[in-house]
């Protein structure tokens, strides 16, 4: 072919017909051109293909990921809202006067309890700190992976006030105005595992409840304050895990729906 076009463009020449040279110059000129960007589109098309296999498995790992953070933000979530329930019952059996020791064990454990959401980092952290984000191509998704840290930040801001609250002050006073040996039994109710024996407290040694004044420890405007205090905490902190609960809900909604498109392209 090469050969073809050489001896066309030497019979031009010897014919004299320079404007037909030209012509046929500036297509062959053209020609070229046009392979050549043809070359460079198909290879934007591979390497457009392997991006997005990549992001297909960076995705994957992503809904992995958020799938375990949206699951333990809902339990720091309902842990303290399970918190605020039980200082509010508590509160309301002042306001009446009723007081019962199990009834009143049952919900000292929520006094002395806190609650700690642990964030499960890979994929996203890894994306961020190689500056691949720009491999997620739906832009929302992109803000909300950008965002996420501070949310989480948020949290642990408000968690970490109520837990050395829990840990420096409500302990410290329980200790000393309270049969601590008396939360054992509903400790001994909280999922425990023990490898070789699965999710459960049996075979330990639980303390047998030690009587005490309710009314004494219940009357005291100290610890009225402490379940004033610490209900506030909870509040707080359940508003704060909420903003978590949403963003990881909307974040694993997106990835969903970017790998249902990928899906459907593929059949």
């Amino acid at each position: 072919m090469i050969a073809f076009f050489r001896k066309f463009r030497q019979r031009l020449l010897a014919e004299n017909h320079l404007g037909k040279y030209l012509l046929y110059a500036l297509g062959e000129v053209l020609l070229v051109m046009v392979g050549i960007l043809l070359a460079l589109q198909v290879d934007n098309w591979n390497e457009e293909r392997k991006e997005r296999e990549i992001e297909k498995g960076i995705l994957q790992d992503l809904q992995t990921e958020f799938g375990e953070n949206l699951s333990d933000a809902n339990r720091v979530f309902n842990g303290n809202l399970g918190m605020y329930r039980a200082l509010s019952a508590l509160q309301e059996d002042i306001r009446n006067r009723s007081y019962t020791q199990p009834r009143t064990d049952s919900l000292m454990y929520y006094v002395f309890d806190w609650y700690d959401y642990t964030p499960k980092p890979g994929a996203s952290n890894n994306l961020i700190n190689a500056g691949n984000l720009n491999l997620i191509t739906d832009k929302r998704l992109r803000e909300l992976l950008t965002l996420w840290p501070g949310v989480v930040d948020e949290l642990d801001d408000d968690e970490q006030l109520a837990i050395r609250y829990s840990q420096e002050v409500i302990v410290p006073f329980l200790s000393q105005n309270y049969p601590m040996l008396n939360l054992e039994k509903a400790d001994a109710g909280v999922a425990l595992y023990l490898p070789g024996e699965g999710y459960d407290s049996q075979g330990l040694s639980i303390s047998e409840p030690k009587p005490y004044e309710v009314a004494k420890l219940l009357e005291n405007p100290v610890f009225q304050n402490h379940l004033s205090t610490k209900k506030m905490y909870a509040r707080h902190n359940m508003m704060e895990c909420r903003k978590l609960v949403e963003t990881a809900s909307e974040i694993i909604d997106l990835i969903e729906k970017e790998l249902e498109e990928r899906a459907s392209i593929s059949d």
